[in-house]
């Protein structure tokens, strides 16, 4: 693609992006609101609030979360909204309510799941799904059942360049992809986080410590990397292996670190790490590269673009991408994850709401990205690879 043709396409897109955001703000201004409620409002549900200000297609209604101080705080990101201390309260009293949003510990991801979708309400329902295969497959089942939408929130899909690059791949830009790379290296989990009583010591610990809540560390973090590259491999898993464990945070039950390979029924493999003690990465603390039989494709989403090297030759080719969230969306103060992305997904719940647009991310699509990892958890502890069929269908 030439200079001229990449900025062509870079122009249609950021066009189209701005018409599909501009349309849904002049929906918001000849619709109702959708009124919503949010349960589970620690620190990620207050960068859901603070994005929320700036859709005024929505409106936040109710908040539920049994710990006051993080109750509090999402209350004053929520003027007008009742609290509640306990969510079945919040679902039984209010019959105001257009949709739920789930954003409680990984474990409570099920029981609040099913109870919203029994209650005939849709839910946006955080990553990762459950924290297991027989809980997804209930929380699927409730949707069946009360035919109400479950949209499973892996928003990183929608960064522009992870979509960019995904359709490129889906194109043949590269030819078969045949190999993938990524990486996740980070600092560990937010020491403010809820604390859970641990029933085998009576100790008040980290949600994220302990694998009866978290899962695995997996399941809270590199799922979306792992998410998204299934994603683009879009071939069914056969086997998984693993190997990690604790050589830094020792004093916890889920790992600090995980080296896995994942083998595709394309042929395509997979590997990816995690790492929870490299706060200081740099450039290269979160990559993603895909490998095909014509070429290596990776993003560069600090620069708003995709690099392509053609295995022919010719030198690197970028193509531009376009981000149209608006700034205000991203300019309040609480921290990293009230991210565009985030932003991007209340625009596209809200077509599903609204006109019944088919989720970006499914529920099956949900139980695949935990299922994928559950194997990789099993796998590091076992020291032996697993297939697919080792977990529940």
């Amino acid at each position: 693609m030439d200079n001229q043709t990449n900025r062509r396409s870079f122009l249609m897109t950021a066009g189209a992006s701005a018409l599909a955001a501009g349309a849904s703000a002049l929906e918001a201004q000849t619709e109702k609101p959708i009124r919503i409620a949010i349960i589970g409002t620690g620190h990620r549900a207050w960068a859901h609030l603070a994005i929320l200000k700036t859709l005024p297609q929505y409106q936040v209604v109710a908040l539920a979360d049994p710990t006051p101080d993080n109750l509090d705080r999402a209350a004053t990101l929520a003027p007008g909204a009742k609290t509640y201390s306990d969510y079945r309260k919040l679902l039984a009293e209010r019959n105001d309510i257009d949709a739920v949003v789930v954003i409680t510990p990984s474990f409570l991801h099920a029981e609040v799941t099913v109870a919203a979708l029994d209650r005939g309400l849709p839910v946006l329902c955080e990553k990762p799904m459950a924290t297991t295969v027989e809980d997804a497959n209930r929380m699927i089942e409730a949707s069946r059942k009360s035919g109400k939408l479950l949209y499973i929130g892996f928003q990183k899909r929608l960064v522009p360049t992870t979509e960019k690059m995904h359709e490129l791949a889906a194109a043949g830009e590269i030819g078969p992809i045949e190999l993938v790379g990524g990486n996740l290296f980070r600092g560990d989990w937010n020491p403010q986080s809820w604390k859970y009583t641990d029933p085998k010591t009576g100790i008040a610990t980290n949600w994220r410590y302990l694998t009866f809540t978290e899962g695995s560390a997996l399941l809270e973090d590199g799922i979306h990397e792992l998410d998204t590259l299934n994603w683009m491999i879009d071939s069914p898993v056969v086997r998984v292996m693993a190997s990690g464990g604790n050589n830094v945070f020792k004093q916890r039950e889920t790992v600090d670190h995980v080296a896995a390979i994942v083998e595709f029924e394309s042929g395509v493999k997979l590997s990816f790490e995690l790492c929870l003690f490299a706060p200081e990465a740099g450039p290269q603390s979160r990559r993603m590269v895909l490998i095909g039989r014509d070429g290596v494709m990776e993003p560069e989403p600090e620069k708003n673009r995709v690099a392509i090297r053609k295995r022919s030759g010719g030198g690197v080719r970028y193509v531009d991408v376009v981000d149209n969230t608006p700034k205000a969306a991203t300019a309040g103060a609480v921290g990293s994850a009230q991210d565009p992305e985030t932003y991007q997904q209340y625009l596209r719940f809200e077509q599903c709401v609204r006109h019944g647009a088919p989720p970006l991310v499914s529920p099956e699509a949900g139980k695949t990205a935990i299922k994928l990892v559950l194997l990789a958890e099993k796998s590091l502890r076992a020291h032996r690879v697993m297939n697919w069929n080792d977990l529940p269908a």
